[in-house]
């Protein structure tokens, strides 16, 4: 007898027969891209699931057939599993390698018979091709997903606000303490153009970011930080760039250069409700993003990224044929739906069709991944939609990685652990268009160990938001605006507010009217 090992599984070559080769290669080009070795998987998956212990599924001689596939590349790192999980369909277990060969290729072929009679049954439609397999997964199962969990800091964290974090009147510095018990640690600066609100906010962050070590992610819609891939030295910071405020942090440039995020992950364990929201949530960004009106096409989109999120629970049960979903795909399925049901893809498929075409997303990161670096993401080179479609995405899969996550732990003293610091420079481009991610990182994130930093020229630019976003930030600091009301500052600041208040003869060059959290306002010098 032979010796029969993993090492042994891992160096013989399979062969599916010709027949399931040519379907199998059709499938790749139109719906599974890949190399031969995914659909292989997903084939011998097929006929394992629908597969009863002493069934005859041997190879007619005779039969032709392809090209082999070394099990090295055939099972890749999971020929173990694999193994198992054959040789327990058989009705005697394998003892010699071509006995084991013999049931790979079977199943295989099977596997490949079947999904082709699947595609044939629903003719040959992509879209409710992966509606059939969705509907094979079986109900309670656990789905691997992303369970990398973001570096955790306990303990209180103590912050100046600003550089120099002076009040004017005693000379005395002010400290205080970003995630005390029951405060929010979301933080808000405002300020006209060149008052110092950015550079407040940014060393504000670096003491945040440097002392509990967090992971960080900065949007820059106008670019101010990010150039042609590079981070921008700027005069003001004597020459240097982020870096100098959040080692290690990396830029991209949407959209010359793409974001590696997965933005339609799909938490663990997801159930039906929670899909049916990430599809909601993708029609709302992309509604909010182009302004465009037609609710039965905006459904088709609905209907389309629903079906791409349910064909894609099959792949996540074989962790090796976890593909994530891409904008094209989006478009092609919405494409395809929008014509079955005699549709044109009108305004919202030409959108769609022209930001695709920009490649701003190369989702090769899970959200685990992606935001636990530190990352400044410039829109300097973007236009309009497509940035905002973009900001809008990213936005979305924070606020749904947040959501999978427990809350974060309390210390002995109370105060919340952090996990994770958002930083949105000029928040009015955002904060215009009402969003729910942004609405729901402020509204929940704080219990998930999550900091939003709001940075913003105008009070107006919170006025236009139902959720007085203000009165959830722990700490509000404004220097000298040129606001034209100052109405939504009263609740953040327990008074009523008059514009007089945040005038240049009020607040001086560096000084900021500042709430934090637990105190009274107070005027304080930010930076000299």
């Amino acid at each position: 007898m032979s010796e029969f090992t993993l090492t042994r599984i891992d160096r013989l070559r399979y062969r599916p027969t010709r027949e399931a080769e040519e379907f199998l290669g059709d499938l790749r080009s139109s719906l599974i891209p890949g190399d031969k070795a995914t659909v292989a998987r997903l084939a011998i998956g097929r006929s394992l699931a629908e597969f009863e212990t002493g069934e005859n599924i041997q190879i007619p001689d005779g039969t032709e057939m392809g090209n082999a596939i070394e099990g090295i590349h055939l099972f890749g790192d999971d020929a173990d599993i694999w193994a198992c999980l054959i040789a327990a369909a058989a009705e005697i277990s394998p003892k010699e390698p071509a006995a084991f060969r013999s049931l790979v290729e079977a199943h295989w072929n099977r596997g490949a018979l079947l999904l082709k009679t699947d595609y044939e049954d629903v003719k040959k439609s992509d879209m409710d091709f992966v509606i059939r397999l969705a509907g094979m997964l079986p109900a309670g199962g656990t789905i691997p997903g992303d369970l990398k969990v973001l570096k955790e800091k306990e303990g209180p964290v103590l912050i100046k606000f600003g550089s120099e974090s002076i009040d004017p009147v005693s000379g005395e510095a002010v400290f205080f303490t970003i995630n005390a018990p029951g405060i929010s640690p979301h933080v808000a600066i405002l300020g006209k153009t060149r008052s110092g609100k950015t550079r407040t906010g940014l060393e504000i962050g670096r003491q945040i970011v440097g002392s509990a070590d967090l992971p960080v992610l900065l949007l820059d819609p106008k670019g101010e930080f990010v150039k042609n891939g590079e981070l921008v030295s700027r005069t003001e910071w004597g020459g240097q760039t982020l870096e100098a405020f959040f080692p290690g942090i990396r830029p991209l440039d949407v959209p010359r250069m793409p974001v590696p995020l997965d933005f339609l992950w799909r938490p663990p364990e997801v159930n039906e409700t929670e899909l049916a929201q990430l599809a909601i949530a993708f029609q709302d960004s992309f509604q909010k993003c182009i302004r465009v009106k037609g609710d039965i096409k905006l459904d088709l989109l609905r209907q389309t990224v629903l079906t791409l999120l349910q064909g894609q629970r099959i792949l996540d049960n074989i962790e090796s044929l976890r593909r994530p979903i891409t904008l094209e795909a989006i478009l092609h399925g919405f494409t395809e739906l929008s014509e079955q049901n005699g549709q044109s893809v009108g305004s919202i498929g030409a959108k769609l069709g022209a930001i695709t075409s920009l490649n701003m997303f190369e989702p090769k990161m899970s959200p685990g991944e992606f935001f636990s670096g530190r990352w400044v993401v410039g829109f300097g080179a973007a236009t309009d939609e497509p940035k905002r479609l973009a900001i809008f995405l990213i936005l979305d899969a924070l606020n749904s990685y947040f959501m999978s996550l427990g809350d974060s732990r309390l210390d002995q003293h109370g105060n919340r652990t952090l996990r994770h610091m958002l930083i949105i420079d000029e928040a009015v481009e955002i904060l215009r268009y009402r969003h729910g991610a942004l609405s729901s990182l402020v509204r929940k994130s704080a219990s998930k160990g999550g900091i939003v930093m709001l940075l913003s020229q105008s009070a107006d630019d919170f006025d236009q938001e139902s959720d007085d976003f203000l009165e959830q930030m722990g700490t509000v600091g404004v220097f000298a605006l040129s606001s034209s009301t100052v109405k939504c500052l009263d609740g953040a600041f327990g008074r009523k507010m008059r514009i007089e208040d945040f005038s240049d003869r009020v607040l001086s060059a560096g000084t900021a009217l500042v709430k934090r959290p637990g105190a009274t306002a107070q005027k304080i010098l930010a930076w000299k």
